[in-house]
């Protein structure tokens, strides 16, 4: 299961796909400047062919992803970056994630649901809506809030953001809406 926890690592420190983890080549990947280009998918029938929304984006590579990023960079710049297991190539990828966590004793996750946690994690770290939507590729803003919801970003607070007063003397009704 080595080669699946580089997988699956991946999917939960990028936000990828699983047919745009299986295209990403070692050439897609910058070091320098920290961040994986995103191109193209796989699609058991059809192979590779451009990413979903049809848009390419740019992921940032988290800091604790990097020594696994730079162990998988060794090799030719055209290869894959990932190992392809033949049951991920037949599209059994949600299959196998399912069964190893039967098979350790936790609940089950659908691979696509790494992709999820990502999304959601990044909300609850605080992160804008276009942040989250440009990095995942999300084309249509309802898609993106979804995730939203689902993170339960708690709001507590948020009001305070605020800059307008209520005035002292309640007989006047004008309230400041430009601020203190």
């Amino acid at each position: 299961k080595t080669d699946w926890y580089k997988i699956w690592a991946l999917a939960l420190f990028s936000g990828m796909r699983s047919g745009e983890l299986y295209a990403l080549l070692r050439q897609d990947v910058d070091l320098n400047n920290k961040l994986i280009s995103v191109t193209k998918s796989f699609n058991k029938h059809i192979g590779i062919k451009s990413t979903k929304s049809g848009r390419n984006r740019r992921i940032p590579i988290a800091d604790n992803l990097m020594p696994l990023i730079k162990e998988l960079m060794v090799g030719p710049k055209h290869e894959p970056l990932l190992p392809r297991p033949y049951d991920w190539k037949k599209g059994d990828q949600a299959r196998i994630t399912r069964n190893f966590c039967t098979g350790i004793g936790i609940s089950e996750v659908k691979f696509h649901d790494l992709r999820a946690t990502f999304i959601t994690q990044l909300f609850a770290a605080g992160a804008s809506i276009a942040e989250v939507q440009a990095i995942v590729g999300h084309v249509d803003l309802k898609t993106t809030q979804r995730y939203l919801r689902l993170a339960g970003v708690d709001v507590a607070g948020v009001t305070n953001r605020l800059d307008i007063t209520l005035p002292q003397d309640h007989m006047n009704k004008v309230v400041n809406m430009f601020g203190t």
